[in-house]
């Protein structure tokens, strides 16, 4: 099942494809509106270089930010849309039955974009980033000398070049290749070959699974960005529309790039909860009415101690998923290891204790299992790991000290302190209890 709002980074790639979808469907009335207006002829001179625009500030990004899976798709894409404008304006061979470009991409790029979203984490500058490049070079190579029939290069491959004899060979296999990856007799689909289509439905339900397990903007930018390059590989598309759909799919990783790039900044990545500084931001912007409350694990450092880090992490992630469901239109922080904060706009420390005192109630009933009795002794790799031996059920609280402004603590800082004050309270008098 889909968590709560895990269709959010769904909606900003989807938006944008169907925007897309919309002014390519329109775009011949489009484009004679805007024939009519001189200031806006500009755009249909610059419309087809805007997509290497695009691919540039994605590399650059992905580079920044320690992107692989960015840096290569923009890559991919640039070339491929390169290959794409070159056949549009060269001369093909009369009566040359090879392979096209547009056939042998739509098979490759659905592919390639799979690949990539599995490469997310990781710096380019890596032996599995060279070679992701040398494998993108290696196709670029390939469709030079397969689709010779609209990729003509004499000085490059023709028989006085330097590589006739990869001229000679990719001749001889393109027409081969074409009988078995053009062939559209299997679905026909609007003349896409069957072999791109399956090619594009594996990658589409590979990106689902990923999105499933993952649910970040990224991965549903992948999604967004494989619906709109495969749509621009649609045979018979005019240049104008293939910029179109891939200055969309660029525009889609940027997006997503950033939107992962700011939670990555404000959201905390074990619990889902906005983090430090997401508080921060909160704290400045606070009326003159509100309470701020602060929680902490009863026993946290003993309970890491005796079961493990990660077992301490699935606690904090429990706990994490309790807040969230916080009443009283509390927004709910991490403030850091433990601790949490959670702040009540418009209420007073007594409006919110009962929405506190629920929260306590519901995670002390709430069952906690661990398996085993401990973690492993030895070797570094092996703290935080528990036994599977036997499964054993914990009883885990938490303590909740909750302040409101007043003329002493005048400003949130201070009453963040106060709330830090009651919590200290609360553990002193015993422990899982919410003292203000």
């Amino acid at each position: 099942m889909f968590k709560k709002g895990s269709f959010y980074p769904l909606l900003i790639p989807s938006f944008l494809t169907l925007i897309t979808i919309l002014v390519a469907w329109q775009w011949p009335p489009i484009t004679k509106k805007i024939g009519k207006i001189e200031e806006l002829e500009a755009l249909l001179l610059i419309l087809p270089f805007f997509p290497y625009a695009i691919f540039a500030a994605g590399m650059i990004l992905g580079w920044r930010f320690n992107n692989g899976g960015m840096v290569l798709s923009s890559m991919l894409l640039g070339l491929v849309y390169l290959g794409l404008s070159a056949s549009g304006h060269g001369k093909p061979s009369p009566g040359n039955p090879g392979l096209g470009i547009t056939e042998l991409t739509s098979l490759l790029i659905p592919l390639n974009i799979a690949f990539f979203s599995t490469l997310t984490r990781r710096r380019i500058l890596t032996h599995l980033g060279s070679l992701s490049v040398g494998l993108i070079l290696a196709q670029v190579f390939a469709s030079v000398v397969l689709c010779q029939k609209d990729l003509p290069l004499p000085s490059l491959l023709g028989a006085k070049g330097p590589f006739p004899l990869f001229s000679h060979w990719g001749a001889a296999w393109s027409s081969s290749l074409r009988d078995v990856i053009a062939q559209t007799n299997l679905l026909d689909f609007h003349q896409v070959p069957t072999i791109s289509l399956l090619s594009f439905l594996l990658a589409m339900a590979f990106l689902c699974y990923r999105y499933y397990k993952i649910r970040d903007s990224l991965s549903a930018g992948f999604l967004g960005i494989l619906v709109a390059a495969f749509l621009g590989l649609l045979p018979g598309s005019p240049i104008a529309v293939r910029a179109i759909y891939f200055s969309a799919a660029g525009i889609i990783l940027l997006s997503a790039t950033v939107e992962t790039s700011f939670s990555m900044a404000y959201m905390d990545e074990l619990t889902g909860l906005p983090g430090r500084r997401s508080l921060n931001e909160t704290l400045i912007n606070l009326g003159r009415r509100y309470a701020i409350a602060m929680i902490d694990i009863d026993f946290f450092k003993k309970f890491n101690d005796k079961y493990g880090h990660k077992t301490g992490d699935q606690v904090l992630m429990m706990i994490g998923s309790k807040l969230k469901d916080l009443t009283g239109g509390a927004k709910v922080f991490r403030y850091g290891g433990e601790e949490f904060t959670a702040v009540f706009p418009g209420k007073s420390a007594r409006e919110a204790y009962p929405h506190l005192d629920t929260l306590r109630k519901i995670i002390e009933t709430t069952p906690f299992t661990v398996r085993g009795r401990g973690r492993h002794r030895g070797s570094p790799e092996h703290r935080g790991k528990v036994k599977a031996l036997r499964q054993k059920g914990l009883r885990v609280t938490v303590s909740i000290g909750i302040a409101n402004p007043n003329s002493r603590l005048s400003k949130p800082e201070k009453v963040l302190k106060a709330a830090d004050k009651a919590l200290y309270r609360a553990k002193k008098n015993g422990r899982n209890r919410v003292e203000w």
